[in-house]
């Protein structure tokens, strides 16, 4: 259970699917055979798909979370400057549009693996700073009303 009541929660929901999403490519990735082509680009695709996602949810905290809490407070926090979401993105594109034989995926695996997972090793505690540093002060600087909205809000922007 989240330490804040769970309809003032802006955080814990969103970031349960994107852990979710995590668990999924690092499974999908430990079952991929690179040396087979069709499943080097199932996972290319798999991936994009989820990181588009990932920008997407990043792009609503910076919106509906984040920009309301400047303003409120005003002041400036730097916590969303892209994760290296797009460096990802085109990494994944370069693979599925570049790579034409198995010598370049096999090398391809490898730099991918990496990437992946020094993604991984930031995108978790950037999502618990979020829930340990931003949710408090989201509680301080909104009433609880304010707070139901803007919950309502970013579950919203995530559905549609």
């Amino acid at each position: 259970m989240a330490p804040f009541p769970d309809e003032v929660d802006v955080f814990t929901g969103p970031h349960w699917r994107m852990k979710q999403l995590v668990g999924r490519y690092c499974d999908k990735l430990s079952k991929t055979n690179f040396s087979n082509n069709n499943d080097f680009r199932a996972l290319l695709q798999s991936l994009y798909e989820t990181f588009k996602e990932f920008k997407m949810h990043e792009q609503i905290e910076n919106e509906c979370i984040i920009g309301l809490l400047q303003q409120r407070s005003r002041t400036v926090y730097n916590v969303h400057s892209d994760n290296k979401l797009s460096e990802m993105l085109i990494l994944f594109e370069r693979g599925l549009k570049n790579i034409k034989d198995e010598y370049e995926q096999l090398n391809y695996a490898q730099q991918l693996k990496e990437r992946l997972e020094a993604f991984t090793s930031d995108f978790i505690p950037h999502m618990k700073e979020e829930e340990e540093v931003f949710q408090p002060m989201l509680m301080e600087y909104f009433t609880y009303d304010e707070l139901k909205d803007i919950k309502k809000m970013v579950i919203a922007q995530h559905c549609s």
